[in-house]
């Protein structure tokens, strides 16, 4: 009999066990969960679905791979840093898109996502043998579990571009997969993403802090659109329009859901761009959809580094050794680069909340210790000593990762009606400059060309600074785009990372998954 393996020990922590009172002779195992005695119960359901939001934290294997950091290097706002270029070699290949094919990050970054992939198809494959009792609780969890595992295919799909389409538990005769046509990966994506748009709730209240709503689903769809609209046709030669199911959506079909999004959510810009961030200001209402992390000072070690609640990206981030009453040190990685700095306009008031400017902040710390070093980091999710956990304190820092805000939807909606209605755009685009430099700014004049396209990603760069989303945009506007703008970025070496436009700007498939598949999956061109 199979242990189920993939049910988080914190549910049971947070939940409790039930111990099993049949009689003794019951040969049913009386201690373990199993896949035989769970899915029964509404209970179960739920701490199924929340196994699969619990792989949103993790990092699996030997490798150190923040999404929002690995997205940070491999485009033109950061270097990979560290203490050499030996400290966590895959992470500067990556910078150079010259990752070895047993690279850990790469193989790290797979395994986590299918591992929700997995969690997500079984609890699917099992749903409907529970007892629901709760009238609508079947759909939010039939809902929330599809957009996580269309959430995990979907940066799968854009780290790897070749990966297989896998929808059920399989069995050990299946297990060797070849990959998908693309076109087949982001339709089944936006087939996950459109029902939980259609049957997640409106409203997530304040104790159910973390979960999907009908807004994030709606507003990662928009955003699976941009990217298969730009990179998957662009790059990946998908000539098919995106599809969920029966229905094949339209540029207005999307346009509908972030006008959506904007008059319906309750969602808005938070007033000070500075109040985004800290502890404090966590799931704050811009927050359509964030990473929830959290101190939990008995999780989690360096024996059981997924057992942690904590944000990675953290320690990696700081300089190091600072001394400082605010900021901590950390392991240097992710140094933001002079081109990113370069972007701010004078009174910008995010450059400051983005950007943790070392010589202007007058910073002691050891410059001569970290590699590629530009003097700048990342300050959104800086450590600061006020936050630092108690127990484990690298890996449990309390910062939880926004994946979606309001300000994206609105420089998502800018840049869809670009094309035919200047003045929505106008007022989506303008909304985001007027919070960073106040209510009497005057916005730049959008026109429908690639001027037009080039205001709104300046505004994308300099909004999302740290956010990981600079070199998916990038891609969306193609491989030459891409190439030019990371290689203007770079120096002299240490600061050489340049594109390569030969891996068409994805990672390698790791060589054990190839091996694994019997060869089935093919080796991505670059590599």
């Amino acid at each position: 009999m199979r242990k189920i393996k993939n049910i988080s020990i914190i549910l049971f922590m947070a939940l409790g066990i039930v111990a099993c009172t049949k009689d003794f002779l019951e040969l049913q195992p009386l201690t373990d969960r199993v896949e035989d005695n769970f899915y029964k119960t509404e209970k179960d359901a739920f701490e199924a679905v929340v196994s699969i939001y619990d792989v949103l934290q993790w990092q699996t294997g030997g490798g150190y791979h923040p999404w929002d950091l690995v997205s940070n290097i491999l485009s033109d706002d950061a270097f990979a840093g560290g203490s050499g270029p030996g400290d966590r070699p895959g992470l500067v290949r990556m910078g150079k898109l010259s990752n070895f094919v047993t690279d850990e990050e790469p193989l790290g970054i797979w395994k986590d996502r299918f591992s929700g992939i997995y969690r997500a198809n079984l609890f699917l494959s099992k749903v409907d043998g529970v007892d629901f009792k709760t009238e609508g609780l079947k759909t939010r969890l039939t809902a929330e579990a599809r957009f996580l595992r269309g959430y995990f295919y979907f940066e799968l799909v854009q780290f790897y571009g070749n990966v297989p389409l896998i929808l059920k538990p399989l069995a050990p005769s299946e297990y060797q997969q070849s990959a998908a046509d693309p076109a087949d990966v982001y339709n089944q994506i936006a087939s996950d993403l459109y029902y939980a748009y259609q049957n997640l709730p409106a409203t997530i209240t304040a104790a159910e802090k973390g979960r999907a709503s009908k807004w994030a689903a709606g507003a990662l769809l928009a955003r699976v659109y941009l990217f298969h609209k730009g990179y998957g046709k662009g790059v990946l030669n998908i000539t098919t329009d995106l599809k969920a199911d029966d229905k094949t959506f339209t540029e207005t079909d999307i346009e509908t859901i972030i006008d959506d999004i904007v008059e319906n959510s309750g969602h808005g810009l938070v007033a000070n761009y500075a109040n985004l961030w800290g502890v404090d200001n966590e799931n704050n209402n811009e927050s359509i959809f964030e990473i929830q992390h959290t101190q939990k000072a008995d999780w989690g070690d360096w024996g059981w580094r997924n057992g942690t609640e904590g944000n990675w990206a953290v320690v990696m981030t700081g300089f190091r050794g600072v001394e400082d009453p605010i900021y901590e040190s950390g392991w240097s990685f992710q140094p933001a680069s002079q081109s990113l700095a370069d972007e701010f306009e004078p009174g910008d008031s995010r450059y400051s909340v983005s950007i943790l400017d070392a010589a202007a902040e007058s910073l002691v710390y050891k410059p001569e210790n970290c590699y590629q070093h530009t003097g700048y980091a990342f300050k959104k999710f800086y450590p600061r000593k006020a936050d630092r956990p108690a127990t484990n304190d690298a890996l449990n820092w309390p910062y939880n990762r926004p994946v979606i805000r309001f300000a994206d939807v609105l420089l998502m909606g800018a840049e869809l009606y670009l094309d035919n209605n200047l003045g929505k755009a106008q007022d989506y685009y303008s909304r985001v400059r007027k919070r960073a430099f106040g209510d009497a700014h005057v916005a730049p004049t959008l026109t429908n060309d690639q001027a037009g396209l080039d205001l709104i990603y300046h505004e994308r760069r300099v909004e999302f600074a740290g956010e990981g989303l600079r070199y998916w945009d990038l891609l969306r506007r193609g491989l030459t785009y891409a190439e030019t703008k990371i290689n203007a970025a770079a120096g002299a070496s240490p600061l050489d990372e340049t594109f390569s436009s030969a891996t068409k700007g994805l990672l390698p498939i790791p060589q054990t998954e190839i091996t694994l598949s019997g060869n089935k999956l093919k080796q991505n061109a670059g590599y």
